[in-house]
């Protein structure tokens, strides 16, 4: 058979598998609907403003600034309810962009523009994917607004600054003073994010300085400004007393340094079992190292090494002991408390340094064997069509369609309660109630034509867009009866 007609057939099965995967999650952002949470940003906003919003969070809920900024936007004149979908689609479209701007970047300034973009774009949607595979919690990394715009934001934003940062140290004299600027700005916004993108801010930082230590002998100012920049937007953070008063309703006022620790080594196996346990990172993993075997004589502007498995086992083991130093601080403030949203983006962070530990080993690797292997077609092609395979067959893929299953029946159950707190603001209506979701779901899936084993699937929640139902947490119904001005809200028996 023809190489061409395989090459072209394999790539047409990755792409049509790719396509699958964003558009099920696309979809499902059209049904999706804002929970309780959301309802305190459009509260905050209602009574305070734009401007007094970002006060009184700041001053009794935490010191994530930019985070804050972004909710208020949504949220200003009650956009985010009609456009629940938006920030999905947008965090969607962002990632990917990130993502393609560092494969660019990397492409630029250290494999001579070698790779073209649908090679690029194609990388960039498999490691996009990865990502979203491997997020223990994808519901909080996508479609829960007041999550995703905290954690999510900050994955964007620090992919963003490490392809600023090194087309800066590698750029013409005449664009570096812009993207000295956008690299200031990003600092800003990504350590406003949340706490862990903090700390991992000033990783990125540092290991820059690490490798760019000439450099910095030669831009002392350059370097000196990013540094008290990075401080000074951390103080911001960490000193804001919405911090304490957040704690305090949490409940974790005791420090407990051992189980700190613990916690913090739990934490790290957590984000290697989300990422290990995955086919797809594995056969992405070797597919990377194929691929930057082929991109050997085209590599600039690094030093050749003999790198070897034991080299990256090392590498590993410096960045497993860099997740610790983010996490321990975090945990000892916290107790141990660590939420699985902010785990999503330990995941990512990490999955990333392993996908870069991958193309490092790809391109500087020497062992004749194993560069024979590689550079043979079928190897590429079979490689393609397993990769395709893993992104149809995972237990995210299953999730997705899942809940597209019953993302509709959902999607109508919550636009009628929406339309019924309206309409009982308009009136001034004394009380409302309603069912629990599932008594709902159970209702009217019984009521329908559809076959036994759809109907099956329809009463399961769809889990990437249903967390909890509201109405069966008394706080929750509070949050309503305030900013809907609605004197009792009830589950109906």
């Amino acid at each position: 058979m023809d190489n061409k007609l395989i090459k072209r057939g394999s790539i047409l099965i990755l792409w049509l598998a790719i396509l699958l995967f964003f558009f099920g999650l696309c979809i499902l952002a059209f049904f999706n609907h804002a929970i309780a949470d959301d309802y305190y940003a459009l509260l905050w906003n209602r009574k305070y403003g734009f401007i007094g919003y970002q006060k009184y969070v700041y001053l009794h809920w935490g010191g994530r600034y930019f985070s804050n900024i972004i909710a208020s936007l949504f949220s200003y004149r009650r956009i985010l309810i009609p456009s629940y979908y938006l920030h999905t689609i947008l965090l969607l479209t962002f990632t990917l962009i990130s993502v393609y701007r560092l494969i660019t970047v990397i492409n630029r300034f250290m494999l001579t523009n070698s790779i073209n973009f649908v090679y690029r774009i194609t990388l960039s949607s498999l490691i996009c994917i990865n990502l979203f595979v491997a997020y223990p919690e994808l519901s909080t990394a996508l479609f829960w607004f007041s999550s995703a715009v905290t954690y999510q934001s900050s994955v964007i934003l620090l992919l963003l600054l490490i392809s600023t940062g090194i087309s800066w140290l590698n750029s013409a004299p005449k664009r570096k003073p812009f993207l000295f600027v956008s690299l200031l700005l990003l600092v800003i916004m990504t350590n406003g994010t949340n706490e862990v993108g903090v700390l991992f801010t000033g990783i990125i930082l540092l290991i820059t300085a690490l490798l760019n230590k000439e450099k910095i002998l030669e831009k002392k100012f350059y370097f000196l400004s990013i540094l008290v920049i990075y401080l000074l937007s951390f103080a911001i953070t960490a000193i804001a007393p919405g911090n304490r008063e957040r704690m305090e309703l949490i409940g974790n006022k005791s420090i407990h340094i051992p189980v700190a620790f613990v916690s913090a080594l739990f934490r790290i196996f957590d984000v290697y079992w989300n990422i290990f346990q995955s086919p797809l990172f594995w056969i992405s993993f070797l597919a990377l190292f194929i691929s930057s075997i082929n991109f050997q004589d085209k590599l600039v502007g690094i030093k050749k090494r003999e790198v070897n498995a034991t080299t990256i086992f090392r590498l590993i083991t410096y960045w497993t002991a860099l997740l610790g130093i983010v996490l321990i601080p975090i945990l000892i403030i916290s107790n141990g408390s660590f939420p699985e949203r902010a785990v999503n983006l330990l995941t990512a962070i990490t999955m990333i340094v392993f996908f870069i530990l991958s193309c490092y080993w790809g391109l500087f690797i020497e062992n004749k064997n194993i560069l024979q292997i590689a550079k043979h077609a079928n190897v590429g092609y079979l490689t393609i069509i397993a990769i395709a395979c893993c992104i149809v067959a995972n237990r995210t893929s299953k999730e997705i369609l899942a809940s597209l299953v019953s993302a509709k029946l959902y999607s109508n159950i919550m636009k009628s309660r929406e339309i019924q707190m309206d309409k009982g603001q308009v009136e001034h209506a004394d009380s409302l109630f309603f069912p629990l979701i599932e008594n709902e779901i159970n209702a009217a899936v019984d009521k329908s034509n559809q076959k036994a084993m759809v109907k099956e699937w329809m009463k399961k929640k769809p889990t990437l867009l249903c967390f909890q139902d509201d109405m069966g947490d008394s706080n929750s119904r509070k949050l309503f009866q305030e900013y809907y001005q609605i004197k009792a809200i009830k589950v109906a028996k």
